[in-house]
Order: C-alpha cells, then structure tokens, then sequence
C-alpha cells in the first residue's frame, strides 16, 4: 500500500493506492475521476495509517479488495493537521492525456459534455 497527498485544481486529496503513483491502475483511476494534472507527493503509509485508524482500515480493505485507488480525505485542512510537510516525500508531477484505457489495454478517448448541459461545468462521461 502506498498513500499520496495529491494537488490538483481543487484542495489536496489523500488517496491510498495499490501500487505506485505512476502505475497504469492508479492513473486510469485518476483519469477516470477527472484529475488530469496534479503534482502527488508520497507520504508514509505507518504515518497515515497511525493518524486515520479504522478509517484507513476501510479505505485498505477496498483497495485490497481491487480497487487500484480509494480516496482517504478530502479536506485539505485535515491532511495538513495530521500530516507534517516534513513527512511528504518527493514530488511526482504528471499531466495525464485526456484518455482512458479500457480493459483490453486500447485508449479511448473521453468524451466530454458542452459546459452549456451541465450549467457551466465540465463532467467526463464514461462509456
């Protein structure tokens, strides 16, 4: 198990993950969500799971259960509380293209709604 804090366009995100950061899973995971670019830094997975406790258990079960990547928290301010800059590793910065793979490896392209339909926000669609 590895965790990330990850910063993209909106508050960081602690994401735990299977494999490394830079794994096809885990980037179709962050594809599939919309985070296409982002600077992730890696953080100790004793640490996270000493300060998140039975939250962190579920989030290990899910992922272990064959999730590549499950969101432990979203709200910046609580990542910062409980995670000292000190922690974080180095920083893996990525700008994914804008395409997913399906399961027989081809990439796909995701196809986007006009911001028009969905009152001014662009929402990836998934077939």
């Amino acid at each position: 198990m590895r965790a990330y804090v990850i910063f993209s366009s909106s508050e960081p995100v602690l994401v735990v993950a299977r494999q490394s950061i830079r794994s096809r899973a885990v980037l179709d995971e962050l594809r599939r969500i919309g985070c296409l670019k982002f600077i992730a830094r890696e953080v100790p997975i004793d640490h996270v799971r000493c300060q998140y406790g039975d939250q962190y258990d579920a989030i290990e079960r899910a992922v272990k259960g064959g999730n590549a990547l499950r969101v432990l928290d979203f709200n910046g301010r609580r990542i910062f509380r409980h995670l000292p800059l000190s922690e974080f590793g180095r920083a893996y910065r990525l700008e994914l293209p804008d395409v997913v793979s399906t399961p027989d490896r081809r990439a796909t392209s995701i196809d986007r709604k006009p911001s028009s339909e969905l009152g001014g926000r662009s929402v990836a669609a998934f077939p």
